[in-house]
């Protein structure tokens, strides 16, 4: 007989609530969610102005970490509304073009 107590179940959200010091920090910074592997899950920003190519191109690359994040928890059972598949072919042609771009550098 097993006398261990399970877990009890993983909530389907969290709430992280910020006292004021860390609220400023946040605003003026940007929130990386990394799993216990180290493997980022997601990056939380504002935009940045694109004022150098450095800028633009650093955009573009937390937008595909986020995509990427998105696709691995869509697998082929769930049917994407038209607005989405839209606005996903608009940014993987962004990253497209931006590749294309550098490769003919």
């Amino acid at each position: 007989m097993d006398n261990t107590i399970s877990p009890p179940p993983f909530p389907t959200s969290v709430v992280i609530k910020l006292d004021q010091l860390q609220y400023t920090f946040f605003k003026k910074s940007r929130l990386e969610i990394h799993s216990p592997e180290g493997k980022v899950l997601t990056v939380i920003c504002k935009p940045l102005p694109s004022r150098t190519d450095e800028d633009a191109i650093y955009q573009l690359w937390a937008q595909a970490c986020l995509l990427e994040v998105l696709f691995d928890e869509i697998n082929e059972r769930v049917k994407l509304p038209q607005r989405a598949i839209n606005c996903l072919s608009h940014v993987i042609d962004r990253i497209d073009g931006h590749l294309r771009k550098q490769l003919s550098k």
